[in-house]
C-alpha cells in the first residue's frame, strides 16, 4: 500500500471477527488477528482509532452488530478514518453481494479497505483481485455449510445432541469422543426434572399460569436464575424433550427445512409422559383466547361462562354483578345479559352468586356422586358382551388411527410456523392448534378407556372402588384453590340453565368413564368427542330446583 505524500498519519479502524475456534485448520482467533493487525499499522505508521469485533458471528450475514456500526461510524460527517484494517479479506465478508457493495459504500467516502495478510496491488487489478477471492470466500461458506449440515444430520441419526439451549430439567454431557469433537448428549438435572414434574402435574390438574409462577416464586424456585413467569412457564409446558424425544430439523444440502417425515427424531431421557403431556397442551388450546374469552380462563367465578338464562326467547349468558347489602356488605349475584343491556327486557331473575353455586355443587354430588348412582351410570363400563367387546375393538383401532392423523396434522402446523408461512398470533393457525390438540387428549382418553376395558385381568370395579373415586371427585370440588375447584367441575356440567323457576344442569358421563377406568379424571380441555350425556335431554335425568 502507498502513503499518501502527508505527514499526517493515517486512522484506522481494526474490525475482528470468528465464526468458531478454528477454520480451515488455520488458528484465527481474535486475539491472533488483533496481535496481527497492531503489527502492520506499527510498521506501516497507521493509527489504530477503533476496534470493532464480532465474537461468534459468520461472515455470511447481512446483519453484523458491531461490522454495522463500524460502517456507520466511518462513513459519518466526521470522517473519522481513511482505513478498515483487517485480518483476511474473509474476515470482512463471505457475501459476495455485501462485500461489493460496503467496499463500494466506503470508496465513496474516500476509506479503503486494507488486509494484513493478501496484497491485491492497485487500480483495476486490486478490485479484480478482491472480487475474485470474495466469490472463493463466499464458496468456501457455501461447502463449509453444507458439510456442517451433513455432519449435524449425521449426529442427529446417531443420538447426539447438535446444540442450543439445553431444555430446563437436563444438561449435556460428553457421551463420545471423535478425535478433538465430543459428542453429546441429553441426561437428566433430578433437582430440576423434579420441578419440571411439579409444573406438570399443577398444569394437569388445572392450575392457572399465574398460580403456578406463584406458588414458584413463593418458594424461591427459579427458572436458573430467573423467575418464572407465564411466558417462560408457557415454554416449558410446550417442550416436547420432556416426553422422551425431540426433532432434529437441519436443513438439506440446499438449504431447505425439511418435510415432517424427514425430520430425525433423536432420543433422550423421559420426564413427563406423553399422555399426560399432550393432556396439558390440550388444556392449555382450550383456554387460549381464540377459545376462550380472558376473563373466563383467568377468572375464579365458578360458572362463568356455562351458567344461561332459560327464560323463553333468551338464552343469554349471565354474568356477575356486585351489590352492597343494607349492612354495607358487597355481595355478588348472576344476572342475565340481555336483561342488562336491553333495559329490562328479559325477566330472569338476579341469583346470589353463593346460592347457584352450592345448589349446583349439591345436585353433582346428589345425581353423580350419590350413592348407586355412579354405578347406574357406569354401567356401559363395568359389564362388557362379547358382541360388545367385538364393537370396542373396532372403535380402538379407529381411535388410534385418528389420534396418528391428528399428531400428523399439528406436526405440519408447527412446520409452517417455522417456515415462515403463517404466524403463531394468526387466528387459523391458533384455532386449528387447538382443534387438533383438543382431538388428541379426547382420543388418548378415549383409547385409555378403551384398553381398560378389553385388557385381560382388568381390575374389578367394587363398590369400594366406586367409592373411593366419588370420595376423590368431592375432593376436587371443594378444594380450597378456586381455580382448581371451578375446572373440575366443568369436567362434569357442560350447561346451567337458569329460569324464574327452575334452575337445570347437565354434563357428560366420558370423564366418569376415563376417571373409573384409570383413576382420578383428569382435565383435558374442551369436551371429549366421545361424549355421553349423563343427564341427556330432554330427559327425566335432568336436575331440576324449584
Amino acid at each position: 500500500m502507498k502513503q499518501p505524500q502527508c505527514r499526517e498519519a493515517l486512522k484506522a479502524y481494526l474490525y475482528l471477527r470468528l465464526s468458531v475456534d478454528e477454520e480451515g485448520g488455520k488458528a484465527l482467533s481474535i486475539e491472533a488477528q488483533r496481535h496481527a493487525g497492531r503489527q502492520y499499522a506499527k510498521q506501516n505508521g497507521i493509527v489504530i482509532v477503533g476496534e470493532y469485533v464480532d465474537a461468534g458471528v459468520s461472515g455470511t450475514l447481512s446483519k453484523r452488530p458491531q461490522f454495522d456500526r463500524m460502517i456507520a461510524d466511518a462513513i459519518g460527517p466526521e470522517r473519522p478514518v481513511d482505513i478498515i484494517l483487517i485480518y483476511r479479506q474473509s474476515r470482512f465478508a463471505r457475501n459476495t453481494r455485501l462485500f461489493l457493495n460496503t467496499l463500494h459504500q466506503l470508496a465513496e467516502h474516500g476509506i479503503e479497505m486494507v488486509s494484513v495478510t493478501e496484497n491485491f496491488g492497485e487500480g483495476r487489478t486490486k478490485r479484480v483481485g478482491q472480487t475474485l477471492v470474495a466469490l472463493m470466500d463466499e464458496q468456501r461458506a457455501i461447502d463449509d455449510a453444507i458439510q456442517t449440515r451433513k455432519s449435524r444430520r449425521a449426529n442427529a441419526r446417531n443420538g447426539f445432541w447438535n446444540g442450543g439451549p439445553v431444555p430446563y430439567g437436563y444438561e449435556t454431557y460428553a457421551a463420545k469422543t471423535d478425535g478433538k469433537k465430543q459428542r453429546m448428549k441429553l441426561r437428566i438435572v433430578e433437582g430440576e426434572a423434579d420441578i419440571v414434574r411439579q409444573i406438570f402435574d399443577w398444569a394437569d390438574q388445572g392450575r392457572g399460569g399465574r398460580w403456578i409462577c406463584k406458588t414458584l416464586d413463593d418458594r424461591g424456585t427459579t427458572l436458573r436464575g430467573a423467575k418464572f413467569s407465564n411466558g417462560n412457564l408457557a415454554g416449558l409446558l410446550a417442550r416436547e424433550h420432556y416426553t422422551g424425544r425431540y426433532f432434529d430439523r437441519t436443513a438439506d444440502d440446499d438449504g431447505n427445512v425439511p418435510e415432517r417425515e424427514d425430520w430425525i427424531e433423536v432420543p433422550c431421557p423421559q420426564i413427563i409422559p406423553r399422555e399426560q403431556f399432550e393432556r396439558v397442551a390440550a388444556l392449555r388450546a382450550s383456554r387460549a383466547p381464540t377459545q376462550m374469552a380472558p376473563h373466563e380462563a383467568a377468572g375464579t367465578t365458578l360458572l362463568s361462562g356455562i351458567a344461561k338464562c332459560a327464560m323463553p326467547n333468551c338464552g343469554a349468558g349471565m354474568t356477575i354483578g356486585s351489590g352492597t347489602s343494607r349492612s354495607r356488605q358487597k355481595y355478588y349475584y348472576y344476572r342475565c345479559n340481555e336483561r342488562t343491556n336491553v333495559g329490562q327486557r328479559c325477566k330472569c331473575p338476579n341469583i346470589r352468586r353463593e346460592k347457584l353455586d352450592q345448589a349446583v355443587l349439591q345436585a353433582v354430588e346428589k345425581r353423580i356422586l350419590g350413592p348407586g348412582r355412579l354405578k347406574q351410570l357406569l354401567k356401559d363400563v363395568i359389564e362388557i358382551s362379547d358382541g360388545k367387546r367385538e364393537k370396542l375393538q373396532q372403535e380402538l383401532t379407529q381411535a388410534n388411527a385418528e389420534r396418528t392423523r391428528r399428531r400428523t396434522a399439528i406436526d405440519r402446523l408447527l412446520i409452517l410456523i417455522e417456515e415462515g408461512v403463517m404466524k403463531a398470533s394468526d387466528a387459523e393457525f391458533a384455532n386449528r392448534l387447538s382443534e387438533n390438540r383438543t382431538a388428541v387428549a379426547s382420543l388418548t382418553a378415549r383409547i385409555e378407556v378403551l384398553e381398560s376395558q378389553l385388557a385381560r385381568g382388568s381390575r374389578k370395579i367394587t363398590p369400594e372402588v366406586l367409592e373411593k373415586f366419588s370420595q376423590q371427585l368431592r375432593e376436587k370440588l371443594h378444594d380450597d384453590d378456586p381455580t382448581l375447584r371451578k375446572a373440575y367441575l366443568r369436567m362434569l356440567v357442560d350447561r346451567v340453565e337458569v329460569s324464574n323457576d327452575q334452575i337445570l344442569i347437565r354434563g357428560s358421563k366420558a370423564v366418569l368413564e376415563r376417571g373409573i377406568a384409570r383413576g382420578v379424571p383428569r382435565l383435558e380441555g374442551a369436551v371429549p368427542i366421545f361424549d355421553q350425556r349423563w343427564c341427556p335431554w330432554p330427559d327425566s335425568n335432568w336436575h331440576i330446583f324449584r
